[in-house]
């Protein structure tokens, strides 16, 4: 069994929120029809169509919906998540998690098949347990990049599905 500690840095978790909500479907759908909102909307101010005021209030909407959800969704998962704020000490092996927190001695088993899907960035792996669920494991919590290696070559092997 192999251990690891590590506490959240509080950036690299917001920025993490923000690639697992842009990888979204529906996030995607929404970006998309803003986007195409916008074009629609700059086309018709050239030709126009749409008066400058429209214009201009159709723009700060996107911007203020763009602002929502690029700071605020983050921010309010982040601080409703204890766990982002705590010291968490982790054990792994071929059978799974074993996570447990500085603040309680309550520790907390999980199999590898509890988890539906991996996916490896430049700063976390996300273990998905579903669509919505994730746990984050900090790229840095490895001491030596051999460390870091071995799990994730773990993982690929018990994941088909490892991005």
């Amino acid at each position: 069994m192999q251990s690891l500690e590590f506490s959240y840095d509080k950036s690299e978790v917001l920025h993490a929120l923000r690639y697992h909500f842009m990888q979204r479907g529906e996030i995607k759908v929404f970006r998309n029809t803003l986007i195409i909102l916008f074009l629609a909307t700059l086309t018709g101010y050239f030709y126009r169509v749409v008066t400058p005021a429209t214009f201009t209030g159709i723009v700060i909407m996107i911007l203020v919906i763009g602002w929502v959800f690029w700071y605020l969704l983050p921010i309010s998962i982040y601080n409703k998540a204890a766990t982002f704020k705590d010291n968490i000490r982790l054990n792994y092996s071929d059978d799974g998690l074993l996570i447990s927190t500085r603040s309680s001695d309550h520790q907390r088993a999980i199999g590898w098949n509890n988890f539906s899907q991996v996916v490896e960035t430049k700063k976390f792996f996300f273990l998905y347990r579903d669509k919505k669920t994730f746990f984050l494991i900090p790229i840095s919590a490895f001491q030596t990049q051999e460390a870091y290696s071995q799990f994730a070559e773990m993982l690929k092997e018990k994941f088909s599905n490892y991005k």
